[in-house]
């Protein structure tokens, strides 16, 4: 692949990266204009349209993985998603459920909410931690107070919403082991794909106008474990392909908008990192935020030394992005840069452009689990999703 850094950019002949006019920061803000909130992002025009028709409820149902890349590989075009997709839209960057849910659900970029990445170095707590299980990233050991919501809280778009009027009522549609604020939104809790668009039609017919989200971690966690395009996910997007036209037929005065938080592409290989001792001993840390945006802290002094090793190894696997481009790119997104980001950024930001993972073995981690399918890269598969509009 053909990778370079120009002007401050990085470019490539294949890489996608996130277009804030563009992406799914966008509907959410679509969604806030509508129930009179201001957002610091521009609008996307078919939602607003359709917006204007003055919908009592208005409902996103997030599939968490669910790009435009899996849409074509298990659904014909004629199928019920594909044949309402209006358009093709970027997620944010990193393209992680982390990211661009916590981007869903504040109505910020990931630049201003700062929750990066699965994994997240917190110097306050001495410890790289799982943002969402709030757990030690080797040892999976739990901390008492929650360190991203600590140190990073933000308001809802759910509060957003209640604040500029207080008569739409917000319901969020979760699996059942997410914990997530319940105030004003009113939380269901789903075990099933069909318990995700029943509860939104149950919704729907309550009084009132509403504001519903949804999100449910299918396919993403079956091609974590399995792949992206075998048999198993092709019966995933087929049966949220039925639920969603049966749920049409079903619904009234409700605009409905459905889109992913990220892609997926299959992994065929995991690289760790401290199996290549002359990468390793530049190191001051093991790797964080995801394996396919690899934030890496290098000794002073060795990173002349350290571009070279890492290119020699990882030029078509990886483009190595130094942090002040990082930050300079806005490719986290816009507004005022949350105080936490330049901490998590190392000297170096490796995002994936090929099929590789990076990894490290620590001597505190049990056996590290494999994985089938990752995201979090610049590729197509990984950053580029539907925007699906059933009215």
């Amino acid at each position: 692949m053909n990778m370079s850094i120009k002007n401050g950019q990085f470019e490539g002949n294949k890489i996608v990266k996130p277009d804030y006019d563009n992406c799914i920061l966008n509907i959410t803000s679509s969604i806030l204009k509508y129930f009179g909130v201001r957002t610091g992002y521009s609008t996307i025009g078919l939602i607003d349209k359709a917006l204007q028709k003055g919908y009592k409820n208005v409902a996103l149902m997030v599939f968490d993985g669910m790009s435009v890349d899996i849409l074509e590989k298990h659904l014909p075009c004629t199928s019920f998603l594909r044949s309402n997709m209006k358009q093709q839209i970027t997620s944010v960057y990193p393209c992680t459920t982390t990211a661009a849910m916590t981007a869903y659900y504040s109505g910020l970029s990931p630049n201003e909410h700062g929750w990066l990445g699965w994994s997240l170095y917190f110097k306050e707590f001495s410890a790289i931690i799982d943002t969402f299980t709030n757990r030690e990233s080797f040892t999976k050991n739990s901390f008492g107070k929650h360190a991203a919501f600590t140190l990073m809280p933000y308001r809802t778009v759910f509060q957003l919403i209640d604040e500029a009027n207080s008569a739409v009522k917000s319901y969020a549609i979760i699996p059942e082991n997410i914990s997530f604020p319940d105030h004003p939104n009113i939380n269901v809790r789903v075990k099933s794909a069909e318990n995700v668009f029943d509860s939104v039609k149950f919704v729907a017919k309550e009084p009132g106008s509403k504001f519903i989200m949804s999100y449910w971690y299918e396919p993403d966690a079956t091609m974590h474990e399995e792949g992206c395009y075998i048999n198993d996910v092709k019966f995933i997007m087929q049966t949220i392909d039925r639920l969603a036209l049966k749920m049409h037929k079903e619904l009234n005065d409700t605009l409905v908008i459905i889109s992913a938080d990220h892609g997926h592409l299959d992994i065929t290989d995991e690289v760790y990192i401290n199996d290549i001792p002359e990468l390793d001993e530049c190191l001051v840390m093991p790797p964080s935020i995801e394996p396919r945006a690899a934030s890496l802290f290098v000794k002073p002094g060795m990173e002349k030394i350290f571009e070279e090793r890492f290119n020699k190894y990882f030029k078509d696997d990886f483009i190595l992005i130094p942090k002040e481009m990082v930050l300079g790119s806005g490719m986290f997104g816009r507004g005022i840069t949350h105080k936490k980001v330049t901490d998590f950024i190392g000297n170096y930001l490796a995002c994936g452009i090929s099929n590789k993972l990076l990894r490290y073995r620590t001597l505190t981690a049990g056996e590290q689990k494999g994985y089938k399918g990752h995201h979090a890269g610049l590729t197509r598969e990984e950053m580029v999703v539907p925007l699906i509009i059933l009215e």
